[in-house]
């Protein structure tokens, strides 16, 4: 890739996107549209479901942690001798689609795709200077589907914890409230914390959203690590609060507080909420720290700089390595 770059990383010439390597790269990713198309297919249906809706949000963000770091680093104009490590991850993310394929588990062929992904990456910059742009890369897997077994496992606990949460919220209230498995008896009305209301539509965007603020704060690691660990505990006390709040609403003015737009209007609610959690988490180990610096700061939001390094994402130098 080019390494041209003036102050903050920017672009101090307009390098052609239809040199000799942009092209080989654009080829290479339109081949790969055919290799990966069935996980491509099966990502899409997922990202209809409302667990995973906030997909094709993951790439956009991903995109942006990759133009900062580019416009961090810059990249080195020396000759590159060590991109043939990238042809191997290439290659191996290849098989994997293909074992995907044979196996027909489509789940597969989408972590097949990251695989190559990075393996491009390492081909355009060398392993030396490539492999540290895996946080872009590793953040993608938030837009992937969990496998089944494994979403049974964290959805199932969610749901007897959201429930018994729930219930405590409504009890604070003074209502009248019983807890039979996930079916809370508050008299008149029954309501079913039901696989949906496990509160993962919340949990994979939220630890989304925490994995960026971790990668983007200035401060010690032990803070970078509280906020990527924060996203569970925190979307499971707020969706028990959107639980209970349903209850009380329930109990007081009908069954219909539990259905339709108010319903969905509570899940925006509760997760712009999250979000705001995760920030005033961050100023409240800023404090704890003595670091008085801007909350916007101490996360470095700046995008100055940013959008240039988007001329400089598909030029490539022409080499070897890329045209196998």
């Amino acid at each position: 890739m080019t390494s041209i770059s003036g102050k903050h990383g920017q672009v101090t010439s307009a390098p052609s996107l239809l040199n000799g390597g942009a092209i080989w790269l654009y080829v290479s990713f339109a081949a790969a549209i055919f290799v990966f198309w069935n996980g491509l297919i099966s990502l899409g249906d997922a990202w209809i479901t409302p667990e995973y809706s906030h997909g094709p949000l993951i790439p956009l963000l991903s995109l942006y942690l990759f133009l900062r770091q580019l416009r961090e680093r810059g990249i080195d104009s020396r000759p590159v001798n060590d991109r043939w490590v990238g042809v191997l991850v290439v290659i191996a993310g290849l098989g994997i689609a293909a074992l995907g394929d044979l196996a027909r588990i489509p789940d597969i062929v989408t972590y097949a795709l990251l695989i190559w992904l990075y393996g491009v990456l390492l081909i355009g910059f060398g392993f030396k200077n490539g492999w540290v742009y895996w946080p872009p890369v590793l953040h993608l897997i938030y837009m992937l589907p969990l496998p089944n077994f494994i979403y049974w496992q964290v959805s199932i606990p969610r749901q007897f914890i959201s429930s018994e949460l729930g219930v405590w919220f409504i009890r604070l209230m003074d209502i009248p409230v019983f807890l039979d498995g996930n079916i809370i008896d508050l008299g008149a009305y029954k309501l079913h914390v039901a696989e949906a209301c496990s509160g993962l539509r919340y949990l994979f965007p939220v630890m989304s959203f925490s994995y960026v603020f971790a990668v983007l704060y200035r401060g010690p690691v032990w803070i970078k690590a509280i906020l990527l660990i924060s996203a569970a505990p925190i979307t499971v006390f707020m969706n028990s609060f959107r639980i209970g709040v349903i209850g009380v609403l329930v109990d007081s003015y009908g069954i219909e507080q539990a259905e339709g737009f108010l319903h969905y209007f509570e899940g925006w609610v509760i997760f712009i909420a999250c979000i705001l959690i995760l920030f005033g988490l961050a100023r409240l180990m800023q404090r704890l720290v003595g670091d008085r610096r801007p909350i916007a700061e101490a996360l470095d939001l700046s995008y100055e700089g940013i959008w240039p390094q988007v001329s400089r994402v598909f030029v490539m130098r022409r080499s070897a390595a890329l045209m196998v």
